[in-house]
């Protein structure tokens, strides 16, 4: 790997690390200002637990664990440590969503060991699977480019078991009908999902190889902008304008283009970004309704729901361009691999965590707020 490239992976992973400063304001604006200083240190401290499991253990289980000891003594070469760096970010952006389903009422400590526990084992099977080689050893034709399925269906999916082993809010099932409980800040939420987009460049563009191929990467870039534009449409659409589903659309569109978006025709990826803005409504009342799993921030049909959709679809040949070796038998049980790795490996992560130290905040806490109950601050003085 020459100097170019090493330098086109750090500029990804800077982009991918300011992804977070997105994901805080898209989520923030979504809840109760009582709980908004709470989250933020969540989302600090998943961060955190990422990078120390993903050194200690997670990248060796995705890529050999011979890796491991260069990356803990600093004795690697560039190419190892640039891609560490970069794949760093991408698990980060893959736990983070975690904390979109169980925003308001989860305790810091169990919540940070879970970040732990996902970073270090969980995450990095899936990783194995989708890019180091494990599905490729086992015969399946699985693609998946930027991670829509390896970081956002696995994400949402497990940030949901998370939020079905914590329980609804207060308030939010009357008679086990859903009660809205509005956020108090769109404006902040759709610039979160402007800042997520500006990153998502590098999240694509990132996941070339090198600098040596343009046309890929302005394939790629091209492919990006316009899953965006499909998912804005989609989103607006099936909403009738609201403001929290068309901002959440651009960034549903954005996840599902990724497996394929190197393949997408233009208007193949604004396709599957305008089918990923459309089904959010329907996914999340579903969710909520038959599912009985509050998810706060809407993880089910932005990162899982839309990852799904992402993955299939870059199986579909009409959406692609001529030559694309794709199988969609094979993106269909990579699909359902990856599911199953996130439902069940996140269900005993976290009702395991439930039974052992507890993951809920108690009833008084929560009903009071995080902010003052638990860390004696507010986020906003003049209130």
């Amino acid at each position: 790997m020459n100097g170019v490239d090493v330098f086109f992976f750090m500029w990804a992973a800077s982009l991918i690390f300011f992804m977070k400063a997105g994901f805080i304001a898209l989520e923030i604006g979504q809840f109760r200002s009582k709980n908004v200083a709470y989250h933020c240190v969540l989302k600090l401290l998943d961060l955190a637990a990422v990078f120390i499991a993903y050194l200690l253990i997670g990248y060796g289980i995705s890529y050999g664990l011979e890796n491991i000891m260069p990356l803990i003594t600093g004795n690697f070469d560039a190419e190892l440590g640039a891609w560490f760096l970069k794949m760093a970010m991408f698990a980060a952006a893959a736990v983070t969503i975690i904390t979109g389903g169980v925003a308001e009422r989860i305790k810091i400590l169990p919540y940070f060991i879970g970040a732990l526990l996902v970073a270090g084992i969980l995450y990095p099977i899936v990783e194995h699977l989708v890019w180091g080689g494990g599905f490729a050893s086992l015969g399946i034709n699985f693609h998946d480019y930027a991670g829509s399925g390896a970081v956002h269906l696995f994400g949402g999916l497990v940030g949901l078991m998370a939020a079905y082993v914590l329980g609804p809010r207060i308030g939010k099932y009357i008679n086990g009908k859903p009660q809205a409980i509005p956020g108090h800040n769109i404006p902040l939420a759709v610039l979160g999902a402007f800042i997520l987009a500006f990153g998502w460049y590098g999240f694509n563009i990132g996941s070339a190889v090198g600098v040596s191929n343009g046309v890929e990467l302005a394939s790629v870039g091209i492919a990006t902008t316009m899953a965006l534009a499909g998912g804005i449409i989609g989103g607006a659409l099936s909403s009738k304008n609201d403001p929290l589903y068309t901002a959440n659309g651009m960034c549903a569109g954005l996840v599902a283009v990724c497996s394929g978006v190197n393949l997408f025709t233009p208007i193949g990826a604004f396709i599957v970004g305008l089918l990923a803005g459309l089904q959010q409504p329907f996914t999340f009342k579903f969710i909520e309704e038959k599912l009985k799993i509050d998810d706060v921030c809407a993880i089910g049909p932005v990162h899982a729901m839309s990852g799904f959709i992402g993955v299939i679809c870059a199986g579909i040949p009409f959406l692609l361009k001529s030559g694309a070796n794709v199988s969609l038998l094979g993106q269909i049980i990579g699909a359902i691999t990856i599911a199953i790795i996130a439902v069940v490996g996140g269900f005993i992560i976290y009702k395991g965590l439930d039974m052992t130290i507890g993951l809920r905040v108690p009833e008084n806490v929560e009903k009071t707020g995080l902010d003052e109950a638990v860390l004696q601050v507010r986020a906003y003085s003049e209130e």
